[in-house]
């Protein structure tokens, strides 16, 4: 016999709701027939005699007035046993005539019922993500062999077999939504449809439909509004086909996000790695590709580490830390004077431009005489000549890790404006 204490918990909401439907009072005992939720609350914690055989006999009973005299706090009405798995968890009684209640009683049984699923299906699911997430936080943080070992005996417990042949990569998805937008905001407020929570739960099932097409693929949320998705690479697959359906399917994730739920999303994709070690180093390798990417201004934001873009934002990213000073050192004059945005995205324009200054122009609606100018006050400022590739090379991987976004593919009316009203003062500082 099953016997689950979640129903104390739910059984008075369930009393209280549901009574003020059918406005006829109503009690729930549990199946050793103490009363857990009362219209009555002076028979809460009582035992109700009637729920005992209601119990075994798992079938509804009426009880008429004079029957429920004969009986120890039983009252007139319908007591009907709360079936989940075919088992009694419970009785729900409905005190009236029972010629009355009685068309009431499945109806409010069903109800009661499906509250209870729902509700176990909740716990159920946050039982689920709470062991999937120390799962991930295994796999990443496990320092030693035997940490390793662990994960996978863990992994096996929740039906993933880590051991297999199957080379695996990981993704991250970094969803990007604003809560304060006046569609979902109302009086200040956010509704409770668009609170983190139920946004993370209708990712995730977003996410299973359209990435996760494998028992063995693992999804879970690293923090409330970014995913990771530990996918099983198809071994009847070429690697740059599985790659390239892999992007197909984020496609149509990200039009999806994009028409639907009014938001967009990051995504990067690691590297195709075999066994549970693997696991670590293909999110390593996600985790990068993804900051890298966020850096780069690409559209769309699908980054894979290997990709030749996503390579050389790295390589600028992985300067070490001696090298980073004595760039910042030689270059500190470019770098606080108070033009320094405006000249270093005109540079990174250059560079995207292949150092082809009638392209450049273009790029950022510059007359020609102006970006000169430019291009002059930067050789000034930092001493280097821009018109050497390992001059620029050097300024390039200065600016970006100073964190200056790259630019844009044009510039907004209100820039050409600014740049109008300035003229060629750039020149003069």
């Amino acid at each position: 016999m099953i016997h689950l204490s979640f129903l104390k918990e739910i059984s008075q909401l369930i009393v209280d709701n549901t009574s003020n439907i059918i406005e006829y009072p109503i009690s729930i005992s549990d199946n050793k027939g103490i009363i857990i939720g009362s219209s009555d609350i002076s028979r809460l914690g009582s035992f109700h005699q009637a729920s005992l055989e209601i119990v075994e006999r798992k079938t509804a009973i009426a009880y008429e007035v004079n029957e429920a005299k004969k009986l120890d706090n039983v009252l007139p009405g319908v007591a009907a046993p709360i079936m989940i798995n075919h088992e009694p968890i419970g009785v729900l009684g409905i005190v009236g005539e029972p010629a009355e209640v009685w068309k009431y009683a499945q109806l409010v049984k069903s109800h009661v019922e499906l509250m209870c699923h729902e509700y176990l299906k909740k716990e159920l699911n946050a039982i689920e993500s709470k062991t999937l997430d120390n799962l991930i936080r295994y796999l990443l943080n496990s320092q030693k062999q035997e940490d390793m070992e662990y994960s996978i005996r863990y992994a096996k417990m929740l039906g993933y077999n880590l051991e297999s042949d199957h080379n695996r990569i990981c993704l991250l998805i970094q969803f990007e939504i604003d809560l304060n937008a006046s569609h979902l905001a109302k009086d200040g407020q956010i509704s409770d449809k668009y609170s983190w929570p139920f946004l993370q739960n209708n990712f995730s099932e977003i996410l299973s439909y359209y990435l996760a097409d494998s028992k063995e693929d693992i999804l879970s949320p690293l923090t409330l509004d970014q995913f990771l998705l530990i996918k099983v690479v198809n071994k009847e697959q070429s690697h740059d086909l599985f790659i390239k359906r892999l992007e197909h399917k984020i496609q149509r994730l990200l039009r999806y996000l994009e028409n639907e739920n009014n938001c967009t999303a990051s995504i990067s994709i690691g590297s195709s790695e075999k066994g549970a070690l693997g696991i670590k180093v293909s999110y390593q390798a996600a985790l990068q590709a993804l900051t890298a990417g966020k850096q780069s201004n690409r559209s769309p934001k699908i980054f894979y580490y290997n990709d030749w873009n996503i390579i050389f934002e790295l390589l600028g990213n992985g300067l070490n830390q001696y090298v980073n000073e004595r760039l910042h050192e030689k270059l500190e004059d470019f770098i606080n004077h108070v033009n320094f945005p405006i000249l270093a995205q005109t540079f990174l324009a250059y560079c995207k431009c292949s150092m082809n200054m009638s392209e450049t122009a273009r790029m950022l609606f510059l007359h020609r005489n102006s970006l000169v100018y430019r291009m002059e006050k930067i050789n000034e400022l930092t001493c280097l000549d821009i018109s050497r590739f390992d001059h620029c090379m050097m300024l390039f991987f200065a600016i970006k890790n100073s964190g200056v976004p790259a630019p844009e593919l044009q510039v907004t009316k209100d820039t050409l404006a600014a740049e109008l009203t300035q003229g060629s003062s750039l020149s003069t500082r």
